[in-house]
Protein backbone atom coordinates (compact mmCIF):
# COMPACT_ATOMS: atom_id res chain seq x y z
CA UNK A 1 0.00 0.00 0.00
CA UNK A 2 3.11 2.20 0.74
CA UNK A 3 4.34 1.87 -2.85
CA UNK A 4 0.34 3.09 -4.52
CA UNK A 5 0.87 6.15 -2.22
CA UNK A 6 4.33 6.90 -3.14
CA UNK A 7 3.03 6.46 -6.56
CA UNK A 8 0.36 8.65 -6.28
CA UNK A 9 1.98 11.24 -4.43
CA UNK A 10 4.93 11.34 -6.99
CA UNK A 11 2.16 11.52 -9.70
CA UNK A 12 0.49 14.72 -8.45
CA UNK A 13 3.94 16.07 -7.43
CA UNK A 14 4.97 15.17 -11.20
CA UNK A 15 1.48 16.90 -12.60
CA UNK A 16 1.92 19.98 -10.38
CA UNK A 17 5.64 20.54 -11.44
CA UNK A 18 3.98 19.81 -15.28
CA UNK A 19 0.95 21.77 -14.75
CA UNK A 20 0.98 24.33 -12.23
CA UNK A 21 -2.08 24.91 -10.29
CA UNK A 22 -2.25 28.84 -11.31
CA UNK A 23 -2.10 27.57 -15.06
CA UNK A 24 -4.87 25.05 -14.07
CA UNK A 25 -7.17 27.00 -12.50
CA UNK A 26 -6.74 30.13 -15.21
CA UNK A 27 -7.52 27.19 -17.95
CA UNK A 28 -10.72 26.19 -15.72
CA UNK A 29 -11.55 29.52 -15.63
CA UNK A 30 -11.51 30.13 -19.34
CA UNK A 31 -13.66 27.29 -19.56
CA UNK A 32 -16.23 28.82 -17.46
CA UNK A 33 -15.52 26.81 -14.40
CA UNK A 34 -17.26 28.86 -11.11
CA UNK A 35 -14.77 28.24 -8.63
CA UNK A 36 -17.52 29.77 -5.88
CA UNK A 37 -20.14 28.22 -7.10
CA UNK A 38 -18.71 24.52 -7.67
CA UNK A 39 -16.75 24.81 -3.72
CA UNK A 40 -20.51 25.77 -2.31
CA UNK A 41 -21.86 22.59 -3.86
CA UNK A 42 -19.37 20.62 -3.21
CA UNK A 43 -19.65 21.62 0.65
CA UNK A 44 -23.17 21.07 0.35
CA UNK A 45 -22.90 17.74 -0.79
CA UNK A 46 -19.91 17.03 1.61
CA UNK A 47 -22.55 18.08 4.68
CA UNK A 48 -24.99 15.72 3.56
CA UNK A 49 -22.22 13.25 3.35
CA UNK A 50 -21.28 13.90 7.04
CA UNK A 51 -24.94 13.81 8.65
CA UNK A 52 -25.79 10.65 6.47
CA UNK A 53 -22.91 8.71 7.66
CA UNK A 54 -23.95 10.26 11.46
CA UNK A 55 -27.34 9.11 11.14
CA UNK A 56 -25.66 5.48 10.21
CA UNK A 57 -23.03 5.62 12.86
CA UNK A 58 -25.40 6.75 15.46
CA UNK A 59 -28.24 3.95 13.80
CA UNK A 60 -25.85 1.24 14.79
CA UNK A 61 -24.56 2.05 17.79
CA UNK A 62 -28.23 2.22 19.17
CA UNK A 63 -29.21 -1.01 17.70
CA UNK A 64 -25.52 -2.16 19.51
CA UNK A 65 -27.13 -0.72 22.56
CA UNK A 66 -30.39 -2.19 22.28
CA UNK A 67 -29.14 -5.96 21.38
CA UNK A 68 -26.82 -5.87 24.35
CA UNK A 69 -29.53 -4.75 26.90
CA UNK A 70 -32.00 -7.43 25.49
CA UNK A 71 -29.28 -9.63 26.55
CA UNK A 72 -28.64 -8.04 29.69
CA UNK A 73 -32.49 -8.38 30.02
CA UNK A 74 -33.15 -12.13 28.94
CA UNK A 75 -30.11 -13.01 31.63
CA UNK A 76 -31.28 -11.36 34.37
CA UNK A 77 -35.16 -12.40 33.73
CA UNK A 78 -33.51 -16.37 33.78
CA UNK A 79 -31.38 -15.42 37.11
CA UNK A 80 -34.39 -13.41 38.66
CA UNK A 81 -32.68 -10.35 39.37
CA UNK A 82 -35.37 -8.62 41.41
CA UNK A 83 -34.62 -4.87 40.59
CA UNK A 84 -34.43 -5.47 36.45
CA UNK A 85 -37.91 -7.34 36.83
CA UNK A 86 -39.58 -4.98 38.63
CA UNK A 87 -37.98 -2.40 35.88
CA UNK A 88 -38.64 -4.57 33.49
CA UNK A 89 -42.65 -5.18 34.22
CA UNK A 90 -42.98 -1.48 34.78
CA UNK A 91 -42.12 -0.96 31.17
CA UNK A 92 -44.63 -3.67 30.48
CA UNK A 93 -47.14 -1.45 32.43
CA UNK A 94 -46.33 2.01 30.47
CA UNK A 95 -46.22 -0.02 27.01
CA UNK A 96 -49.73 -1.65 27.98
CA UNK A 97 -48.63 -4.63 27.03
CA UNK A 98 -50.02 -7.77 29.44
CA UNK A 99 -47.85 -10.67 30.42
CA UNK A 100 -47.53 -12.34 33.37
CA UNK A 101 -43.72 -12.88 35.66
CA UNK A 102 -44.46 -16.26 34.89
CA UNK A 103 -44.31 -15.83 31.13
CA UNK A 104 -41.61 -13.41 31.51
CA UNK A 105 -38.66 -15.91 31.08
CA UNK A 106 -40.52 -17.13 27.87
CA UNK A 107 -39.89 -13.87 25.54
CA UNK A 108 -38.09 -14.06 22.80
CA UNK A 109 -35.24 -11.18 21.94
CA UNK A 110 -37.90 -9.14 19.44
CA UNK A 111 -40.44 -9.22 21.76
CA UNK A 112 -38.04 -7.64 24.58
CA UNK A 113 -36.45 -5.08 22.22
CA UNK A 114 -39.94 -3.67 20.90
CA UNK A 115 -40.84 -3.08 24.95
CA UNK A 116 -36.96 -1.34 25.60
CA UNK A 117 -36.26 0.19 22.34
CA UNK A 118 -37.62 3.72 23.76
CA UNK A 119 -35.54 3.70 26.84
CA UNK A 120 -32.30 4.63 28.24
CA UNK A 121 -30.59 1.83 27.13
CA UNK A 122 -26.95 2.73 28.80
CA UNK A 123 -29.26 3.52 32.14
CA UNK A 124 -30.82 0.00 31.67
CA UNK A 125 -27.97 -1.55 31.03
CA UNK A 126 -25.75 0.19 33.86
CA UNK A 127 -28.44 -1.47 36.17
CA UNK A 128 -28.93 -4.97 35.51
CA UNK A 129 -24.48 -5.29 35.28
CA UNK A 130 -24.54 -3.41 39.00
CA UNK A 131 -27.57 -5.98 39.84
CA UNK A 132 -25.90 -9.04 38.38
CA UNK A 133 -22.75 -7.88 40.39
CA UNK A 134 -24.69 -7.59 43.68
CA UNK A 135 -26.27 -11.08 43.39
CA UNK A 136 -22.81 -13.07 42.70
Amino acid sequence: MDKLKKTIKDSITNFEQSYPIETVRESLAEACVDFKTRNASQDKFIKQLRFALKIKVNREKQEELLLTATHYFQDALHKGLDKPIAFFNNLIKQNKVNFQYSKLKELNEEEIKEIIKDQNLIEIIEMIESESKGKQ
